[in-house]
């Protein structure tokens, strides 16, 4: 059942009660002026001309919607199908209109009223509430009949068939609309999921250009001013040893500029250190945690199985940066402190959710509490884990290794 009210779904329900509630209008100020409609009609005029005036103020009316929330609409349809009903058998139970003909007419005659709301419950909810829909509406009015009808033959059987007729009908169209809705809600979901992916890979473009512009440009500095300023260091140094010891103040302006250029120069390996891109924005977070899966192999000296998806959903940046810090945290526990003989890292991504999963058949930890400090950087990975709303799981007991979940969802609405 959907959470929100489909668009344009209000804007219908509003257009059908006024139109509704003018008509009514019309009928009663022509039963009032004209001499030859019933008293007891014109009452019913006036009715149905309150009833959906009431409807049509309460769904105008936007503070109603904002206290009742997901029950503002079905008070909204349950009102409008229960007076049609209310309608209805005060026709059928009219005494002066106890014939067969002008019972079936009348039954016939509130088919359209009855066909909006459960356009609208079609439109709204699923088949099941159509089905409830349809099958009180109708039950309802084949009670009536029974209560009515004082006997059963050929000639009752014909109106008494009617609401079995109608219940077809409406399941039909009930049917046809809810399936109709159910296709237009997909291809709005799977819209929303193409437009967030293009925008995720746009940034994704974007942030890649930015890099290979930032290592360009670290690539040009390195080449100039740092060799420039390594040079003058040499030469700097070379110019000292030929001065003679007498030469003090010489001795001081050279150590006071090598000083400057040595800091120079540390100042722009910083700077190119910042500069360069990191292997995040370099990689892509697969390939950057491949890198540290194989380098962690080499240096513990064991099989370690890495599997990630050849189509990965692109993610934030710190979503992707939380989950490339996690896993360098537990690939240097394991190269540090497991002593396992093989490991394995898995990243898997679906429409809905990521799931990064560390195994190590090593010692084990004895994990605390995430709030203490145990030493191993847990605390570090839960903290990284809760600053981009993920969950994360760390089982261990010594001598049973270690396995560490991280769950981060993709999509939080349809």
């Amino acid at each position: 059942m959907p959470h929100t009210i489909e668009p344009g779904l209000m804007r219908i329900f509003r257009y059908y009660t006024s139109v509704a509630m003018g008509y009514f209008a019309i009928l009663w100020a022509y039963a009032v002026i004209s001499a030859g409609w019933t008293r007891s009609t014109q009452l019913q005029l006036m009715g149905n001309f309150i009833a959906y005036f009431a409807i049509w103020g309460y769904l105008s009316w936007s503070p109603i919607q904002k206290r009742l929330k997901h029950i503002y609409l079905p008070i909204a349809l349950i009102f409008i199908t229960v007076f049609a009903l209310i309608g209805s058998a005060a026709y059928l139970l009219d005494p002066g209109q106890a014939d067969v003909n002008t019972i079936i007419s009348r039954s016939w005659l509130w088919l359209p009223v009855l066909f909006v709301p459960l356009v609208l419950i079609a439109w709204q909810y699923g088949f099941p509430a159509v089905l409830a829909f349809t099958i009180f509406t109708n039950g309802m009015e084949l009670i009536v009949l029974f209560v009515v009808v004082d006997r059963i033959d050929f000639e009752t059987m014909t109106f008494l068939g009617v609401p079995f007729i109608r219940a077809f009908a409406f399941g039909i169209v009930g049917y046809i609309v809810n399936n109709l809705m159910e296709t237009q809600r997909t291809q709005r979901r799977k819209l929303l999921q193409a437009n967030t992916r293009m925008a995720q890979y746009a940034s994704t473009l974007e942030q890649l250009a930015v890099s290979r512009e930032r290592n360009r440009l670290a690539g040009e500095l390195h080449d100039t001013v740092a060799h420039t300023l390594s040079g003058l260091a040499v030469n700097l140094e070379a110019i000292k040893t030929v001065l003679t010891e007498n030469e003090t103040e010489a001795h001081q302006m050279l150590d006071q500029a090598l000083h400057t250029t040595r800091f120079g120069l540390d100042e722009t390996r910083r700077a190119l250190k910042a500069l360069r891109a990191g292997p995040l924005e370099e990689l892509g977070l697969c390939l950057a945690i491949s890198r540290l899966v194989q380098l962690a192999s080499e240096r513990a000296a064991i099989p370690i199985e890495w599997n990630c998806p050849t189509e990965f959903s692109n993610l934030p940046t710190d979503v992707e940066q939380a989950i490339y810090r996690i896993t360098q945290e537990a690939l240097e526990n394991i190269v540090r402190h497991a002593n396992a003989h093989l490991a394995q890292v898995q990243l898997t991504c679906s429409d809905r959710q990521v799931d990064l999963y560390i195994y190590d058949d090593g010692i084990g930890i004895e994990t605390k509490p995430h709030n203490q400090n145990d030493g191993f950087g847990l605390q570090g990975m839960h903290d990284r884990a809760a600053a981009v709303g993920a969950q994360l799981d760390v089982t261990s007991r010594p001598g049973s290794g270690t396995t560490i979940r991280f769950s981060w969802e993709l999509f939080h609405a349809d």
